[in-house]
């Protein structure tokens, strides 16, 4: 900050301005000094499959230092490497490094090591943390089992003389305890507020002998309950969230022809919302902004959104179907088609938020949405988007995002409103495909240390301007490297050729119907990819595929799953 200083009648203070020189100089120019790395602060934590790091650091004024990461269960192995982490300099990061490993085994202690490095110097840079995975929540065994049917009180909870009604039921419940829930209309709009503790819930669960219909929906109002098996039709808002609970399972529901499905209203923390069937009421040629899926409330919630599993939903007919995640959040498998707005709003999501191996189609209006991005980074990994009205990534506030083998199909342009937030990114082995051929890339921004484009394949068709940024057209993917230092192992493909099966009979809002954009034999884009530590490990050939699929390997499930667990062989996202 400057002070003000007169001039006499001689003319300006030569000392002064030898002063402001020095000042203007060293501020424009970062010194050595500036530029070495002094490690701070690490910050660690966990889902059921991820662990999330922050790494805190001062200096680094040219942004080239890195951090590699390494990892095992804690006691066996040899270290496996993940992808290093992201450097992030914003307002919410701060100055720093962050990042996640992925696809972890649940209830698992991890050994993590972090190697610092600056060509520039600065102080020792090692860090070893010690990182526990969430467990995936399980039944409880061994406590008592009550049957409830509608009614208004009475019972004692036997096969013979069930609970009348959940109010009787709760009276009695106490964790490790089971209810039944018959067939039957259960009116009132009950509260589940009755806590369980942690490893040993209160469980609600729909008896298998018809719809148990809650008419009036239903409320969560205790932490480390469990609701499964449970319907709810025809209302505004067919569940809220009340005074914070934690640890809510919400497993195999359903919800149908209502506006607001599963509403985390006053928040919530690590919540397992997995293999529920939402279809709402929102018309999705209508584009309406409101009427969400499932709506995590974010950093609306009076006390966050944070360390969520959103995995295996089936979700249609509403505006978004997953919104507002917090920090560390995990959406995976999750089938999400015919939706007015967005399929993934991860709008006020900050930092490691990851959305992977989701399958979405027929997002009028975009398929995630940066909207803002509050914190860095966010991942997107082999997810199945088809055909949006507007854009793949709706940018309008966003940071650091890392997007790897995803396959991305627009009907004609895949970008409308500008793919300014890619120019902060790293993608890799991703599939850009215009159907009738159309614009991949177009907008404006500065090419920095934040860009990092490279091993993507493109289908334009017959467009002869594929690519503009900053008022320059690239014909070509030559031309676009050259110009900017981008994509130099990217690669051209026909999806005629590549993926014959496609089936895609319209723009949006056409509903187009489940596939999977596999690649057939002889497509240049199977083992065109960039290895990926942590996240295409074991791939077939002799490289990774592009896209979402690796050939050779099983399919993923989209939505619900059919073992009863409600976990599926395989939640690690890379094919295995």
């Amino acid at each position: 900050m400057f002070s003000r200083r007169s001039r006499g009648p001689a003319g300006p203070d030569l000392a002064l301005l030898v002063a402001l020189t020095a000042t203007i100089l060293a501020s424009a120019v970062p010194s050595e000094a500036q530029d070495r790395t002094t490690p701070g602060e690490t910050v660690s934590y966990s889902t059921i499959h991820s662990i999330g790091i922050e790494w805190g650091i001062s200096g680094d004024a040219n942004h080239n230092a890195t951090v590699t990461v390494h990892y095992r269960a804690q006691g066996t192995g040899p270290w496996k490497a993940a992808l290093p982490l992201v450097r992030v300099d914003n307002t919410y990061n701060g100055n720093g490094f962050a990042g996640s490993i992925l696809f972890l085994d649940p209830d698992t202690t991890y050994k993590v090591r972090l190697d610092l490095s600056d060509p520039d110097g600065g102080r020792d840079g090692s860090r070893t943390l010690t990182v526990a995975t969430r467990p995936l929540p399980t039944l409880p065994t061994g406590g008592r089992r009550f049957h409830v049917v509608p009614g208004s009180g009475g019972g004692n909870g036997s096969a013979k003389k069930p609970f009348q009604g959940i109010a009787a039921a709760q009276a009695v419940a106490r964790p490790g305890d089971t209810f039944f829930v018959h067939a039957g209309s259960y009116g009132g709009r009950p509260t589940f507020s009755v806590p369980g503790v942690a490893g040993n819930y209160i469980v609600w669960m729909g008896a298998g002998d018809g719809e148990a219909l809650f008419v009036d929906g239903y409320n969560f109002g205790a932490s480390h309950i469990w609701v499964e098996g449970l319907t709810v039709r025809d209302q505004a808002f067919a569940t809220f969230s009340l005074d914070c609970p934690s640890d809510v399972v919400v497993r195999r529901n359903f919800f149908y022809d209502n506006h607001y499905n599963i509403y985390l209203q006053r928040g919530g923390e690590g919540w397992y919302i997995a293999d529920n069937t939402i279809v709402g009421d929102v018309d999705p040629a209508s584009g309406s902004f409101d009427g969400e899926g499932i709506e995590l409330n974010g950093s609306f919630a009076a006390c966050g959104a944070n360390n969520h599993t959103v995995a295996h939903n089936s979700i249609t007919r509403v505006a978004d179907g997953i919104s507002t995640p917090g920090t560390n959040v995990d959406i995976f498998g999750n089938d999400i088609f015919d939706t007015s707005d967005d399929g993934i709003e991860t709008d006020e999501g900050q930092t490691n938020v990851r959305v992977w191996g989701n399958r979405i189609h027929n997002a009028v209006h975009n398929a995630f949405s940066f909207q803002p991005q509050i914190g860095a980074p966010w991942y997107f990994i082999r997810n199945q988007v088809i055909n949006n009205l507007e854009d793949i990534n709706k940018y309008r506030q966003w940071d650091r995002a890392v997007i790897l083998h995803n396959t991305f199909v627009h009907w004609r342009d895949l970008t409308t409103g500008g793919a300014h937030g890619l120019l902060m990114s790293i993608s890799r082995n991703n599939l850009w495909i215009s159907v009738n051929g159309g614009q991949i890339w177009w907008g404006f921004g500065t090419f920095d240390w934040r860009t990092d484009l490279d091993h993507d394949g493109f289908d334009w068709g017959d467009s002869t301007r594929p690519f503009f940024f900053n008022g320059t057209t690239y014909t070509s993917l030559e031309s676009f490297s050259a110009g900017t230092g981008q994509e130099a192992n990217g690669i051209r493909i026909s999806h005629q050729t590549c993926i014959p099966t496609m089936d895609v009979p319209g723009d949006s809002p056409t509903t187009v119907p489940p596939q999977y954009l596999t690649l057939a034999a002889g497509c240049p884009a199977i083992d065109a990819g960039a290895i990926l530590p942590n996240i295409n490990d074991g791939f077939r050939g002799s490289a990774p595929d592009l896209g979402a699929y690796e050939a050779g390997r099983r399919l993923p499930t989209y939505g619900p799953r059919p073992n009863a667990s409600g976990e599926d062989d395989d939640d690690d996202g890379d094919n295995d």
